[in-house]
């Protein structure tokens, strides 16, 4: 994708535009902004545009270096992802800070893409700072992050900082009819609706079950507050009937968790079932839960029975 088909946040498109077009992009970009704004998308093109050999425009989308980038196989850009683990570590930023300085493979630059930064504990940040304060020639790094906020300051106020907004939903109803012209329109409108214009949540909620996924996590996590298991494995037998229907549940819990970490330190929160999670158990307790679902996700892909699946998930998250 380039710049120019991202929907929404037309003064974030114009504001780096001109910086690729004058060629002025800051070592370090913080790109903040709530699940589904396009986080990732904005982070990829930018990384794009590192590595693109146009001698015009840039990115161009159609030159050797941008296909790849593309299709995420490029040697000069370099991911490390803290929604896929329990939170981007010191040896990951060490690994960063080691390979930096290393010269390109065939790009002019070198892109290093940190996502869901949310977790990244101090220290991991304070290794990463070192790094920040005396950048290598030729390399970008780019962070996305749900709240700066979360960030320590030092390394905020070494970087620059993007934010990202939901689109309108008229934006959102045209992107998922385009993508979904087998779908209802009424449905579609709803889901952009509830989404409040969100068009990464609006598609997700569209290909993966809809509302049905996101009402249902809500309902694990209210369960994990009774006294009885049996209302949570009731509810966790309801993943059983489709792989793909789980997996988007237990991306929405995986959201809600992160949320109730937040509500735990103290931060505001905007769900109500975070709030109640964090009030009722400790920090301790929470951030094992919010482990737990990372890990089960991790498991869910490892093509597990299902009813085991859940059977095991439902003691994990009451221990």
């Amino acid at each position: 994708m380039l710049l120019s088909e991202f929907a929404a946040n037309a003064e974030l498109k114009y504001e780096l535009s001109e910086i690729m077009r004058k060629n002025t992009l800051p070592h370090a970009i913080i790109i903040e902004g709530a699940v589904g704004t396009g986080k990732k998308t904005i982070a990829d093109i930018i990384a794009q545009y590192c590595v693109c050999s146009s001698e015009g425009q840039r990115p161009c989308g159609i030159c050797k270096n941008c296909i790849k980038a593309q299709n995420h196989i490029h040697p000069d850009i370099f991911y490390a992802d803290g929604r896929e683990s329990k939170a981007i570590s010191v040896d990951s930023i060490r690994n960063i800070r080691s390979s930096a300085y290393i010269i390109p493979n065939e790009a002019p630059m070198k892109a290093y893409l940190l996502l869901n930064c949310d977790k990244m504990l101090a220290p991991a940040q304070n290794a990463f700072l070192k790094i920040l304060e005396e950048p290598p020639k030729n390399v970008q790094f780019i962070m996305t992050v749900k709240s700066s906020a979360s960030l320590l300051q030092t390394v905020r106020s070494r970087s620059r900082i993007f934010s990202l907004f939901p689109a309108d939903v008229n934006d959102a109803v045209n992107i998922a009819v385009k993508r979904f012209p087998e779908k209802d329109i009424s449905e579609i409108k709803n889901i952009a609706a509830s989404c409040d214009g969100n068009i990464g949540m609006t598609l997700q909620m569209l290909e993966n079950g809809g509302q049905e996924a996101q009402i249902l996590a809500e309902e694990i996590f209210g369960s994990i507050l009774l006294s009885s298991e049996y209302p949570l494995l009731r509810s966790l037998q309801r993943l059983t009937s489709d792989r793909n229907f789980a997996a988007n549940v237990l991306d929405f819990m995986t959201d809600i968790a992160a949320e109730c970490v937040r509500a735990a330190v103290g931060a505001e929160v905007s769900s109500k079932t975070a709030a109640a999670v964090a009030e009722r158990y400790s920090k301790k307790r929470i951030f094992s839960i919010s482990e737990n679902i990372l890990y089960a996700r991790k498991v869910l892909n490892t093509n597990v029975n299902l009813n085991l699946f859940c059977t095991w998930l439902c003691s994990v998250l009451r221990s």
